[in-house]
C-alpha cells in the first residue's frame, strides 16, 4: 500500500513481529503514561493484549528506567497487585513560546511538570534571524539548569500558519515571518523539534494535563493577539489537510466590511482580538466619549482593562461587546463540531469579569441549547504556562510514537 506525500512517495512498514511488538510497546507506554497507577492485569484488560504480553513488555520498561513499581493495590483475594508507573523524570522537554517581541522557554520532565522557566525580548534586524538568537538563549538556560544530556526534544508554539509536513512557519503576520525555518533549532541540539500552531497548543495541553482530560470531543479557543482554535475529535487534535483547521479568527462575520491583514474581508479577529480592543477605544476617545480612556496613554489592551476595573462603563461596554463578538465565533464551531466544551485561554483573558459576561450572553442562545447534555465552558486554570505545557505536550506524544513509514 503506498501514501502519496508532497515530499515524494513513503511505503508503509511491514506487518511483522518487529513492527507490532514496537505498537504493542507503544500502546503500554502510553497507557501507564497518561493514566497511572495501573496494574499489568488492569492494562491487559483495557489493551487486549495478554497478561504475558504486557509483564514481557513491563519488564522491558522496568529495565529502561521508563516505568517503575510504587506500591501495591487493593486484593480481591491473594497476592495484592502491585501498581505502575510512568518515569517522568527520564528525561527532559524544551518547550518554547514564540511571541510577537519575545519568547517564553522551560525545561519539563516528561509528564508536563515545569522545572524551570524564563523568558527573553528579542528585535530582528533581518529575516530569518530567529533560529540563531533562540539557539544562543536556549544553551545558556539549559547549561545553567540542566544536564544537556538529558534534553530529549524541543516543542514550539507560534502564531500564525505551521505546515505540518515541512515542520515550518510558513506564515506569521504576528511575527512578520514569511516561510520562517527554524530546523536548525532542533538540529543544532541533535533532538526531535515539533513545532505547531498557538491554538494547537493550547489544546494539547488541555487535553493532556487540564480541562480536557474529562472530554473527548472539546474546542480550545485562544484570544488575544489574534483568535484561533484547537479542535480535538475523539481525543485527538484534528489538523485538516495540511495542519490548517481551526483558524477561527478568520471566520468572516461582516461580509464586505473592514480589510484583514489576511486579505479578506470581515474577519472574527477584527471584532474580537487585542487589536479590537486598541481601535475601539481610540475611536472613542477621538468622537469626545467621556471615558478615563483619554487619560490612559498610550491606549493598550491593559489600559481599556485598567479603566474598566476602575468602573469605567464605556471600557466595560467595550469589553462585553468583544466577548459577544467572539462568542458568535465559537458558536459557528460549536455548530459545525458539536463539543461537549469549549475552554477558553489567552492574553486576552487579562480581565475575565466583562470578556466572559459577554461570552455567556450571546453563547445562552445556540441551536443546541436544548438538549439535555450541555455544553460546557470553560477558562483553562493553567494561566500563562498553558503554551509551554503544550509546547512540551508535542514533544511528549511523539517520543512513543512508533514510525509507520519506512
Amino acid at each position: 500500500m503506498r501514501v502519496e506525500e508532497k515530499s515524494g512517495m513513503n511505503l508503509l512498514r511491514k506487518g511483522n513481529k518487529d513492527l507490532i511488538k514496537e505498537l504493542n510497546r507503544s500502546l503500554v507506554i502510553d497507557m501507564v503514561r497518561l493514566q497511572g497507577n495501573l496494574t499489568r492485569t488492569e492494562i491487559a484488560k483495557k489493551t487486549g493484549l495478554g497478561l504475558s504480553t504486557i509483564t514481557n513488555i513491563i519488564d522491558e520498561l522496568i529495565k529502561d528506567n521508563l516505568v517503575s513499581e510504587i506500591g501495591t493495590g487493593d486484593s480481591r483475594g491473594g497476592r495484592k497487585p502491585v501498581l505502575l508507573k510512568f518515569n517522568g523524570d527520564y528525561g527532559v522537554i524544551v518547550g518554547l513560546k514564540i511571541e510577537k517581541q519575545q519568547i517564553k522557554m522551560c525545561l519539563a520532565n516528561l509528564e508536563g511538570k515545569i522545572l524551570h522557566k524564563d523568558h527573553f525580548t528579542y528585535v530582528l534586524k533581518e529575516k530569518n534571524q530567529l533560529s540563531g538568537v533562540i539557539i544562543e538563549k536556549l544553551e545558556s538556560f539549559i547549561e545553567q539548569n540542566v544536564c544537556a544530556s538529558k534534553v530529549v526534544g524541543i516543542g514550539i508554539a507560534t502564531p500564525g500558519y505551521v505546515d505540518q509536513e515541512s515542520n515550518e512557519v510558513v506564515y506569521s503576520p504576528i511575527l512578520k515571518v514569511d516561510h520562517g525555518d527554524l530546523k536548525p533549532i532542533g538540529e543544532h541540539f541533535n533532538v526531535p523539534l515539533l513545532i505547531d500552531n498557538d491554538a494547537n497548543v493550547f489544546a494539547l495541553a488541555e487535553k493532556w494535563i487540564g480541562l480536557g482530560r474529562e472530554y473527548r470531543n472539546f474546542i480550545g479557543v485562544t484570544v488575544g493577539a489574534g483568535v484561533g482554535a484547537g479542535i480535538v475529535i475523539d481525543n485527538m487534535l484534528f489538523q485538516g489537510t495540511f495542519g490548517g483547521a481551526g483558524e477561527l479568527g478568520h471566520i468572516t462575520i461582516h461580509q464586505g466590511d473592514r480589510l484583514c491583514y489576511c486579505g479578506q474581508r470581515g474577519c472574527l479577529e477584527l471584532y474580537a482580538s487585542d487589536a479590537y480592543l486598541v481601535n475601539e477605544a481610540k475611536r472613542m476617545v477621538s468622537i469626545g466619549v467621556p471615558t478615563l480612556l483619554e487619560s490612559l496613554t498610550p491606549i493598550t489592551p491593559e489600559s481599556v482593562v485598567t479603566a474598566a476595573q476602575r468602573g469605567d462603563t464605556y471600557a466595560q461596554e467595550l469589553l462585553v461587546k468583544q466577548g459577544e463578538n467572539l462568542a458568535i465565533g465559537i458558536k459557528n464551531m460549536v455548530h459545525l463540531f458539536n463539543p461537549e466544551a469549549v475552554i477558553l485561554g489567552g492574553e486576552g483573558l487579562r480581565e475575565e469579569e466583562f470578556l466572559l459576561k459577554g461570552i455567556k450572553k450571546e453563547l445562552a442562545v445556540h441551536f443546541f441549547v436544548k438538549h439535555p447534555r450541555k455544553l460546557q465552558f470553560h477558562t483553562t486554570e493553567m494561566g500563562e504556562d498553558v503554551w509551554l505545557i503544550g509546547a512540551c505536550a508535542l514533544v511528549a506524544s511523539h517520543l512513543f510514537k512508533v514510525p509507520i513509514y519506512k
